[in-house]
């Protein structure tokens, strides 16, 4: 059975995950199921079993650099302030 993708930007992704892997097309698609896949059959203690450890790499990272995080992330209107735009997208 074949598939047929008609949307240009699936089409375009899964030419360059092939591409950056050295697969072919069919390869790169089952490669990204499969993946997916094995990602929804975790158990969630698995789930968190990753974050904490994800967490801990990142927490390892601050320490290491003297990173301080932020206590809240920005507004949209925060950021388009600090760049400059203004209603219109302008500066």
């Amino acid at each position: 059975m074949a598939l047929n993708i008609k949307d240009p930007e699936t089409e375009k992704a899964v030419r360059t995950l092939a591409k950056r892997r050295g697969l072919s097309l069919t390869q790169a698609v089952r490669q990204a199921v499969d993946n997916e896949l094995d990602k929804d059959a975790l158990s969630d203690e698995e789930k968190e079993r990753r974050v904490a450890a994800a967490m801990a790499r990142m927490e390892a990272l601050d320490l290491k650099y003297g990173i301080k995080r932020a206590e809240r992330s920005m507004t949209r209107q925060e950021m388009d302030d600090i760049v400059g735009y203004d209603e219109n997208g302008m500066w």
